[in-house]
């Protein structure tokens, strides 16, 4: 599978439109990228009145499928 560098900001705009396309999903608020080393994972804000557990689980399906599509470009 070939993968595409991207930035934090754009990984971050992509992240947050694919989490909102969930059900559950509009109550996400922010989504930020947190580079560690030369892994990331996905911070997420969410509004009162959220399902968490399913927006955990949309959170940790999106990052699977969002690391192999992108590789984090820290140096833009």
């Amino acid at each position: 599978m070939v993968t595409t560098m991207i930035s934090a900001k754009d990984l971050e705009l992509i992240a947050l439109r694919e989490l909102r396309s969930v059900p559950g999903g509009e109550y996400i608020a922010h989504v930020e990228v947190d580079p560690i080393s030369d892994e990331w994972r996905l911070n997420v804000s969410a509004r009162d009145g959220a399902d968490l557990d399913r927006i955990q689980e949309a959170i940790k399906t999106t990052t699977n499928r969002l690391k192999q599509r992108y590789v984090l470009r820290t140096d833009w």
